[in-house]
């Protein structure tokens, strides 16, 4: 029985063996025949309310508590999570927050969380359609955005711990202050715990967020991998070029932290796309 035109485009004849090259070129097709471009938009705009608002949140929530080394650490980590001038953005927000009190947490955890909602729904539809499934064959609307709303909590905790331990960790020690052993062992400790947490947050996500799970665990996690290392690799590349880059800061002036934040969201959620159409690609297999 044939369910949709759309799904028959997808569908690409399975290969018995297939080079990495062959490989590779599949991945970016399906990436562009399902819209992937438009889908990956759409998750930066989320991405970028998301990260804005954790920040303002978890500081305020910090001040709130009267946790100084975990506000002090959030705003170290501000300059170090995101390339360039976005880390100063991403600053500027977290001093906002540890001045505004409960309200600010509130408002902001709060807005992160909404932001996330709308981010796990859209990374169903970007599943949906990279695997051929139709808009007819979703979830509902009310169902859509109800797993989307209970997966966001424990998703965004998982991304988002696993994400500052990756890239902030000399601002953690900074802000508990660790020295000695304590630091030696916490500079050893952190990779292998942030990246099991970002794995365990992307798999988590592409397990249950899709309206059909993506294949078996396996190829899930070689997809949350191939995701993990584009996102690094595409923050390394930009922090690099807006260290380098002059024109660009003279062109841009006070607006580059924003572009930068914008352009850093959209590869984060490109690096999440093609790792979603890997691991549609190696089901096929």
């Amino acid at each position: 029985m044939r369910i949709s035109t759309e799904t028959d485009t997808l569908r690409v004849p399975a290969a018995t063996a297939r080079s990495a090259g062959r490989f590779t070129t599949d991945v970016i097709r399906r990436f562009r025949d399902a819209d992937g471009t438009s889908h990956a938009r759409a998750l930066a705009y989320q991405t970028v309310f998301i990260t804005l608002s954790g920040f303002i949140g978890l500081v305020g929530l910090a001040s709130v508590l009267g946790l100084g080394e975990v506000r002090r650490t959030v705003q170290h980590l501000a300059t170090s999570v995101a390339p360039g001038p976005s880390g100063r953005l991403l600053q500027e927000a977290a001093q906002q927050g540890a001045s505004g009190g409960a309200a600010v947490a509130l408002i902001g955890l709060g807005s992160a969380w909404l932001s996330g909602m709308f981010a796990i729904a859209q990374v169903q539809r970007s599943a949906d359609r990279l695997t051929g499934i139709g808009q007819e064959q979703e979830r509902s609307g009310a169902a859509k955005y109800a797993r989307a709303a209970a997966l966001a909590l424990p998703v965004g905790i998982l991304l988002g711990v696993g994400g500052l331990v990756l890239a902030g960790g000399s601002s953690i020690v900074e802000g508990f202050g660790l020295e000695g052993t304590a630091d030696t062992l916490w500079n050893v400790v952190r990779w292998p715990l942030g990246v099991a947490l970002v794995a365990a947050g992307l798999l988590l996500m592409l397990r249950v967020a899709p309206s059909r799970p993506l294949g078996t665990s396996r190829r899930r996690m070689a997809g949350a991998g191939v995701a993990l290392a584009l996102w690094t690799l595409f923050t390394l590349l930009l922090s690099l070029y807006f260290s380098m880059s002059t024109t660009t800061t003279r062109t841009y002036g006070p607006l580059l932290a924003v572009v930068a934040l914008v352009l850093w969201s959209g590869l984060t959620s490109l690096a999440l796309h093609l790792g979603i159409a890997t691991t549609v690609e190696l089901d096929r297999d």
